[in-house]
């Protein structure tokens, strides 16, 4: 999965972030916690700029958030719910934002924005509520501004150390295929050993 959205990305730059992006705040399982970092790191490579990353980032953020909301608005939510099985829409992620909405009102759309999980499904229930667009529309764009700039920066700089990483992480990496090379061995040598130790386990 990780990987397929990666390569989507790489191959498919901008439009694979903006569809992506979109797809995940209509409440669809793409993780924006995946996406937007590894955008930040394609920003490092100079495969993608950073301004009109974020720039597509926030747009999709904001149809994506408008998609959800009408759906939501016209749809209602029974119905909504029995449709959104179907593509693994989970109900206790609907509630969860419901809750949320119910507590905070206007600011949760803005706040939901930054919270793994919620954030997927915060437009629709302020379409179940009808929010008016005129406080529906800035309050995603706050929230989404935050999110969408910390997480495409820190997967920016990520990229930009990545080679500092992997020096140390390369120790690692041996000393791991060694525990596993000896873990392999034990394993071998109690297999070889098993009908002499039954033999004497008999004997007593």
């Amino acid at each position: 999965m990780i990987q397929g959205l990666e390569h989507f990305l790489t191959v498919a730059g901008y439009l694979a972030l903006f569809l992506l992006t979109v797809a995940q705040c209509c409440g669809f399982p793409v993780s924006s916690e995946v996406v937007l970092p590894f955008a930040g790191v394609l920003v490092s490579t100079g495969t993608l700029a950073l301004v009109p990353a974020v720039v597509v980032a926030l747009a999709a953020e904001l149809v994506g958030g408008l998609i959800a909301y009408g759906v939501a608005a016209f749809v209602g939510r029974a119905a909504l719910l029995g449709f959104g099985q179907r593509f693994k829409l989970k109900e206790s992620h609907f509630e969860a934002a419901e809750r949320f909405y119910e507590r905070r009102g206007v600011a949760a759309v803005a706040v939901g924005r930054v919270l793994p999980v919620v954030r997927s499904y915060t437009s629709f229930p302020a379409g179940f509520a009808r929010m008016p667009l005129r406080l529906f529309i800035p309050a995603t764009l706050a929230g989404a501004l935050v999110w969408d700039v910390g997480l495409i920066v820190a997967g920016m700089e990520l990229g930009k150390h990545f080679s500092v990483i992997g020096k140390v992480i390369k120790p690692l990496e041996y000393a791991i295929a060694a525990l596993v090379a000896l873990a392999i061995l034990y394993l071998v040598y109690r297999y070889i050993n098993r009908p002499a130790q039954r033999a004497a386990d008999r004997e007593t």
